[in-house]
């Protein structure tokens, strides 16, 4: 089931009038509309069994879209991570300062605490063609794609904010989303100033590249805006790093002690020793920092123009919301 809906517009696409969904009755904020402004997951519209899936609600540069993805176009897949608790500060003679460790990443107050996404790159020659939603998604795309993510976070009704307890309880929906790079980058370095890092390319031949973007696909769909998000459970858990993580179980065969390593899914912290312990962590000392590669993206004055529109808005909203 996908859930109770209700007609409004104004999301993320506000030139057409969309059906949202309300929060479940098993929340304690039933009833009340969720806030898909960027956070759902995707709906399959064509199966992927054959050399495309068609999906919609892929998000790239703000808005939702039709995307046409080629099955057999992924070139490499590997992890992303970025901790997600506050920093460390102290207090010097010049005022309160960050602390940085010896990579200039900044300390945190939880040092285990990460959000976990799989980011898949497409070969040049089969990018993720993006069409206006409710279209035949045929001729000259709006939009290419080669660089994108899958991420699963939590949502809740318009002007929610995530909270321990809230994570913990069950009382907020765990949405499985596609989103490009350049609107990852966006959403999580530009606004929220994250330190996202990247690990090597993860050791897969091409069936199971293809197979690990069906099943995220599958995934997603099915989790809809009907699921549950526990962002831990001993039974049940359904977070940022377990599904990304069971994905790739389900995938690869492990031998030895890695079987034992596929043990090791359900908490949302250290994902590269998570790795390690599958044996697809091909270089334990590679440190890529994803906002040396979109550097340019970051500074281009439309890039800063869009977070100062966006900020605003964000601002209005939580505003509205607590009138």
């Amino acid at each position: 089931m996908k859930g109770d809906c209700q007609t409004h517009a104004g999301t993320a696409n506000d030139q057409m009038e969309v059906s949202l969904p309300v929060m479940p009755q098993w929340s304690k904020y039933a009833g009340e509309v969720v806030d898909v402004s960027s956070r759902r997951s995707i709906e399959r519209v064509s199966s992927g069994t054959g050399e495309t899936a068609i999906v919609d609600y892929f998000l790239h540069a703000g808005t939702f879209y039709r995307a046409v993805i080629p099955m057999e176009g992924v070139k490499s897949v590997c992890g992303q991570i970025f901790n997600f608790s506050e920093k460390r500060t102290r207090v010097t003679p010049s005022g309160r300062e960050v602390i940085y460790d010896r990579r200039g990443l900044p300390k945190r107050k939880i040092p285990f605490a990460f959000h976990v996404q799989t980011r898949f790159s497409m070969k040049p020659e089969h990018p993720i063609r993006l069409y206006e939603l409710g279209t035949n998604p045929e001729g000259e795309a709006l939009h290419q794609v080669g660089e994108w993510v899958y991420t699963v976070e939590a949502n809740g009704p318009v002007g929610w904010q995530f909270s321990l307890s809230n994570g913990l309880s069950g009382n907020l929906l765990s949405v499985h989303r596609f989103l490009s790079m350049e609107e990852m980058v966006f959403e999580r370095i530009v606004v929220g100033n994250q330190w996202v890092t990247e690990s090597p390319g993860l050791p897969l031949n091409e069936a199971q590249k293809r197979e690990l973007l069906r099943r995220s696909i599958d995934r997603s769909h099915r989790a809809g805006m009907s699921e549950r998000y526990f962002a831990f459970r001993v039974c049940g858990t359904n977070n940022c790093t377990s599904n990304p993580f069971k994905i790739l179980d389900e995938v690869l065969v492990y031998r030895g002690w890695h079987r034992l390593g596929a043990m090791f899914f359900r908490l949302p912290i250290a994902p590269r020793l998570y790795l390690r312990m599958r044996g697809l962590d091909s270089d334990p000392d590679s440190f890529k920092l994803v906002r040396d590669e979109y550097q340019k993206f970051v500074e281009q004055s439309e890039t800063q123009q869009r977070k100062r529109k966006y900020v605003r808005a964000l601002i209005k909203r939580r505003r509205e919301v607590a009138q």
